[in-house]
């Protein structure tokens, strides 16, 4: 089975800030094919098929041509060719294989959206193929080069999170990819954590400025989904502050609704517990 390889520098991994950025912005990608052509046909020539137009090639002068594109990384011409090999096969593996190669190239390319249509369907389509770990894999980098900053929406997020899930449990015992999976987690529990901190923040101050209950209400719901949901995946936070904070959403369930000044003190304390313990 041919392996294409994904080039990937990493830049480092740090807490996302500013409009829109992205994970993928934090990595340079390219992509690049090391291995043979299974079904190179040596009888034909790729120098002569070359002259023809891809879309009128045959199917073994298209499998030539992908050779002599893929050695001198003429990115833009193998994905025409593959298509076209993908077109004129019957041949499940050869299909399964030029998908997972057109696949890598979008998602080298930053066409993320692209990658994860490709991916999905190459692990639904043709779910007995050698690449299908590796697909997955990249599927989940698709979906994780995509995520946005925490004053976003975080629904990409909360789907690489759902991917991973799935990941491990088809490949239980899986070592090659473990350690960067459980980065990928880490950073996307953390920008769920941000985001929650982030809307907690915006109602109470919010409520400091239009005093209605309603407010501290929506702050006090954010605190209890952050604190039942994500604070236990949160590395930086120590125990004893974790505690504080379940203490607290406690205390904010004990109280009379119509407590209101004893459920804005609890919430700021909450509030500068997080910031003392959390913020970089």
């Amino acid at each position: 089975m041919k392996k294409s390889t994904l080039i990937l520098v990493s830049l480092g991994f740090m807490l996302i800030t500013g409009c829109g950025k992205r994970p993928y912005q934090a990595y340079k990608a390219t992509y690049k094919t090391d291995r043979a052509v299974q079904f190179d046909d040596k009888s034909v020539s790729a120098s002569e098929a070359n002259k023809k137009n891809i879309k009128h090639m045959t199917l073994q002068e298209a499998r030539a041509v992908r050779v002599y594109f893929e050695q001198r990384d003429e990115i833009e011409l193998i994905e025409k060719v593959l298509e076209r090999i993908m077109k004129l096969s019957d041949n499940y593996q050869e299909r399964a294989d030029c998908l997972y190669e057109l696949a890598t190239i979008q998602l080298s390319l930053g066409r993320l959206e692209k990658a994860r249509e490709m991916f999905e369907k190459l692990i639904h389509e043709y779910p007995g193929v050698e690449c299908k770990k590796e697909a997955f894999y990249r599927h989940i980098l698709a979906h994780y080069w995509d995520c946005c900053d925490a004053e976003h929406d975080q629904e990409m997020t909360e789907k690489t999170l759902a991917l991973v899930k799935d990941f491990l449990k088809e490949f239980p015992g899986e070592t090659a990819y473990l350690e960067s999976l459980e980065t990928i987690q880490d950073y996307c529990y953390k920008l769920l954590f941000d985001a929650e901190f982030l809307r907690m923040n915006f109602y109470m101050q919010k409520y400091h400025i239009n005093q209605q209950p309603e407010t501290l209400t929506a702050a006090q719901m954010r605190l209890a989904y952050l604190t039942e949901k994500l604070l236990e995946f949160q590395k930086k936070i120590s125990s004893a502050a974790k505690d504080a904070l379940i203490e607290l959403c406690l205390q904010l369930k004990d109280l009379k609704v119509d407590n209101v000044s004893e459920k804005n003190e609890l919430l700021s304390k909450a509030i500068m517990l997080l910031r003392t313990n959390y913020e970089d």
